[in-house]
């Protein structure tokens, strides 16, 4: 048993550095020209590379430095301020794009890797388990955010969070945890990549409202049966907007979207996001004293 030990922790040991070794072709060095540098991870052979939007501070001058050590001038294709994300482009052929983790095979608890190339350095690398799968739902597919206690070091933001096969369950973001190990996964970095490729922004729907966090009074939720609490109240309604040609009126109460109860403006937020432009949406308000459903049909919001 004595010395079985060691040749299991030798044995992991090694399997780890193999993996470093092979996803490192698909982990690179983004330079926006300001003192720090971030990472990003090669999307596509043809010179695609996905990054944190924070990471790049300017769409000119940037440059993309592989694993071998070349340069290459890129340009932004778009930016989603929502989740953080921008898509950069190189003239650059045969590139090794990451390879993607199936969703069912994010666990918590699992080992991951955390890589990154900040600066001069190099590649680098550290390890972690996944300390938390946030599930979430967009367009009636899973996604998630994960948490992890594997350490980021500054500019290991755009870098990727890979499992001990060496695919990409996520993309790291040092914002998103104020320092500690936040990784938006991999559906949602699909998700905003391919938006990104074919229109250069995430096209969302968007209501056109204004709102504010109110307390429902007591007697009305009893006399109206209701079990929430709170609501939001619409304090401007936008000219020619979503809400104005749906029928919603300055002083409506939001009480909830598409049958999900709401009673924060995140949540609003949160469900908009999943939608698109063109889409209808029911809402119940409260109007008067009466609760009523209005139809809304969703215009295009950018990023």
């Amino acid at each position: 048993m004595t010395n079985e030990i060691p040749s299991v922790l030798v044995s992991l040991s090694n399997e780890l550095a193999n993996v470093v070794e092979r996803v490192a072709p698909s982990v690179v060095r983004v330079d926006d020209g300001s003192r720090l540098t971030a990472t990003g991870i090669v999307w596509s052979a043809d010179g695609s590379i996905i990054t944190t939007s924070h990471g790049v501070e300017r769409d000119e001058d940037l440059t993309i430095e592989l694993h071998d050590g070349t340069r290459h001038a890129a340009k932004v294709v778009g930016r989603d301020h929502d989740t953080d994300l921008a898509l950069l482009r190189v003239d650059a052929q045969n590139l090794t794009p990451i390879e993607h983790a199936p969703n069912d095979a994010v666990k918590t608890g699992h080992l991951v890797l955390a890589l990154g190339r900040p600066g001069d350095a190099g590649l680098q690398a550290t390890i972690g388990i996944i300390s938390a799968r946030l599930e979430s739902q967009s367009n009636g597919q899973p996604e998630y955010v994960l948490h992890t206690d594997a350490v980021f070091y500054p500019g290991f933001s755009g870098g990727p969070l890979v499992n001990t096969n060496g695919q990409a369950v996520g993309l790291n973001n040092l914002v998103y945890g104020r320092g500690r190990g936040v990784a938006l996964g991999l559906p949602t970095v699909t998700h905003v990549a391919d938006a990104l490729l074919e229109h250069g922004q995430v096209q969302r729907g968007y209501l056109g409202i204004r709102m504010q966090l109110v307390a429902l009074p007591t007697h009305l939720r009893q006399s109206l049966n209701l079990s929430q609490e709170q609501g939001l109240l619409i304090v401007q309604v936008e000219n020619g907007s979503p809400a104005e040609k749906g029928g919603l009126l300055l002083g409506d109460t939001l009480l909830s979207f598409n049958g999900h109860t709401i009673e924060d403006v995140e949540e609003l937020r949160h469900e908009l996001r999943d939608l698109a432009a063109g889409q209808n949406v029911t809402l119940r308000i409260l109007r008067g004293g009466e609760v009523r459903d209005v139809n809304v049909t969703l215009q295009a919001a950018t990023s």
